[in-house]
């Protein structure tokens, strides 16, 4: 078995076995890879109707669908894969696979152990089973679903990393550190799990205070994954060229404008959380998200993904502008409310049912002249936290390459990122007409019940002393974040002030980030 196997996160199961290749099921990938969604999910409802026991249909439809937030669609489709192949572990180990996609957990664990009931020679499954419960803090059954992967494909590196973490957790630094250490020098084991491994023992050295050591190791870390940065780091600069002229377009006028036509419509009881990853926006979003008035939807991509370009994209508008957003049509804002709604209540798989609907991401800050647009009377809460910690935080760590983490392979580019991004809310926040709260991280952990009653005030909330025992829900709740474990633990102030054990390595960066420190009070 080869040592790095991925879990898969694209539309297609890649394998033949399940059933026959139809060529609706040909002709619908190839249009998803030109991006023409709307007519390649057709193509895959029209394969699964003329083949409805076709399980590679059903597997791959229902992962198209649920990638478009089609959740009940593709629990449909997954619901009856399981009916047709309920003793195949191959096939329980793709429905576990896609259950996890679509935001199901309970039902993608259930999928997996049963895979494993029928079959111990899985290791894919135990591992993705395990790291399902490592979420979820059962960590003793985590490592015994690990030890047993490992029985089975003892080169197993991805499993081997998720031991160290595991053995980290359970406080057995040494044995973590072993482990670690043995696959951050190994040539044979895949660059992105050296990488990660690179990235637990800068953990671990900031830890013991070893700080030069850690940023070393760090540094390691991000040596690694800069090989294959290229198609990413293009992707990433034309995307933030095109949110920062939208945002350069947009005008006090327009959010005004906006704002009066959005009294017209239905009113939605919305909330985003934005700003910049590692601000905060974990631990508050949990604590509102404890108020029986309040749902949060943790880290969902449908907005920027999905309904951001369907709101203005066509061949006659290849880019964003605020002259787009604001040609508009009402039925298209319309629609677009109705099925941005209607997406997030899906992979929440509750209804919001009249509670305020909290959207924390902290990467909307860029899109918030679309979120206004769409949804005006949404307020805004913008998590604040020292920039310099901020930026260190963000470059302290391992994250899957994608247009967001390829910004901060470099201490540089992280500071020069998160000053782009929060000059813009600045100029946001002397332009738009609605609602809007900072809240600081620092203020938060120092005094948590009076930054609580701050924000549920702000939300149009009465006050409920349950927020502040959010850690008790957090027992038998996953946290998409990466800073679950973090967030699961009693509040602490080390990490206030922590850029300074790394003070040398921030001179160069003071003019980018001084007029930030400055704007949030941070001198």
């Amino acid at each position: 078995m080869a040592a790095h196997r991925p879990s898969p996160g694209g539309i297609v199961a890649n394998t033949t076995s399940l059933g026959t290749d139809l060529p609706e099921l040909q002709q619908a990938r190839a249009l998803w890879q030109l991006n023409r969604f709307d007519e390649s999910l057709a193509l895959f409802d029209k394969a699964v109707r003329k083949c409805p026991g076709n399980s590679l249909a059903l597997t791959d439809a229902s992962r198209a669908f649920g990638a478009r937030f089609e959740i009940a669609r593709a629990e449909e489709l997954l619901d009856r894969l399981i009916k047709l192949n309920r003793h195949n572990p191959q096939v329980l180990h793709l429905a576990g696979q896609s259950y996890r996609m679509i935001f199901r957990p309970e039902k993608a664990m259930d999928c997996f152990r049963r895979a494993l009931a029928a079959s111990r020679a899985l290791p894919d499954a135990q591992l993705e089973l395990a790291l399902l419960y490592e979420r979820r803090h059962r960590l003793a059954e985590a490592l015994d679903l690990i030890n047993d992967c490992l029985h089975h494909d003892s080169g197993y590196h991805a499993a081997e990393l998720v031991k160290a973490r595991l053995l980290r957790r359970l406080k057995d630094e040494a044995g973590a550190e072993a482990i670690l250490r043995r696959l951050s020098t190994s040539e044979s084991v895949h660059p992105e799990i050296r990488a990660q491994a690179w990235s637990e023992i800068a953990q671990l050295l900031d830890r013991q205070a070893q700080y030069d050591d850690a940023f070393a190791a760090m540094m390691r870390c991000k040596e690694l994954l800069l090989i294959d940065e290229a198609p990413f780091r293009r992707e990433s600069e034309a995307v933030l060229h095109h949110l920062g002229d939208l945002a350069n377009s947009v005008t006090p006028a327009h959010f005004r404008k906006w704002a009066e036509e959005g009294r017209s419509f239905e009113p939605c009881k919305t909330a985003v959380l934005a700003s910049f990853p590692r601000s905060g926006t974990t631990l508050l979003e949990q604590v509102l998200d404890s108020h029986s008035g309040l749902v949060s939807s943790d880290e969902r991509e449908a907005f920027a993904r999905d309904i951001f370009p369907a709101m203005w994209q066509s061949a006659a508008n290849p880019l964003p502008k605020a002259e787009i957003l604001a040609a508009i049509p009402r039925e298209r804002l319309l629609a677009q409310r109705e099925r941005y709604i209607a997406y997030m209540s899906a992979a929440l798989g509750e209804p919001i049912s009249g509670r305020v609907h909290l959207d924390k991401n902290p990467t909307l800050t860029l899109l918030l002249p679309a979120v206004l647009r769409l949804i005006p009377e949404t307020r805004l809460l913008i998590a604040l936290r020292d920039p310099r910690d901020v930026v260190l935080s963000c470059f302290m760590q391992f994250l899957p390459m994608n247009t967001n983490s390829v910004c901060f392979l470099t201490l540089e580019r992280t500071a020069r990122r998160y000053a782009s991004d929060m000059a813009i809310w600045r100029r946001f926040r002397e332009a738009i007409a609605s609602p809007w709260l900072e809240v600081r991280y620092e203020d938060t952990v120092r005094d948590l019940e009076r930054e609580a009653r701050r924000s549920l005030e702000f939300l149009g909330l009465p006050w409920e002393a349950q927020v502040l025992e959010y850690r008790e829900r957090l027992k038998d709740k996953a946290v998409s974040s990466p800073t679950y474990e973090a967030v699961s633990k009693p509040l602490y102030t080390t990490s206030i002030g922590r850029w300074k054990h790394y003070a040398r390595y921030f001179e160069p960066l003071v003019p980018i980030l001084e007029p930030s420190v400055r704007a949030f009070g941070y001198e």
